[in-house]
């Protein structure tokens, strides 16, 4: 009687022994599957928003712009050959999949110095002798 009871406390260790050995690294791969795509859906929303007032701008639809638009960390804004605008989000895994990235092309020439940080910032789009000045203040 005294070995049966062992044996079945025996396998209830094992079997929860192996539901936590199994369990616990896919519960930790799913959130870190959703914390990237939560990264992903941020930046592709700042991406969305910039295009946006660019575009706007470019034109002709306002001369001015203001947006107050979050970037997430990783998040970079450069240009190419000065008319294309081209946003890229590290996503801190790796690769093939390390960067996301987004870019539009422009009919005027693009200027920006961009943030180096995340955070929400208010963002201007401006035509000045047709080129689009593209400015920032952390809010």
């Amino acid at each position: 009687m005294v070995s049966r009871s062992l044996e079945k406390m025996m396998l209830i260790a094992v079997g929860l022994s192996t539901a936590v050995i199994i369990g616990v690294p896919v519960l930790l791969y799913a959130i870190d599957t959703m914390a990237t795509t939560q990264h992903l859906q941020e930046g592709e929303l700042a991406a969305q928003q910039i295009f946006n007032a660019t575009r706007q701008v470019d034109v002709g639809e306002y001369d001015s712009r203001s947006i107050q638009v979050y970037l997430p960390a990783g998040i970079s804004i450069t240009t190419d050959s000065d008319y294309t605008l081209i946003i890229t989000l590290n996503l801190g895994v790796d690769p093939p999949a390390s960067n996301a990235i987004w870019s539009e092309t422009f009919l005027h020439p693009i200027v920006i110095s961009p943030p180096t940080e995340s955070g929400n910032y208010n963002m201007t789009f401006t035509l000045e002798s047709n080129v689009i000045y593209i400015t920032y203040s952390l809010i």
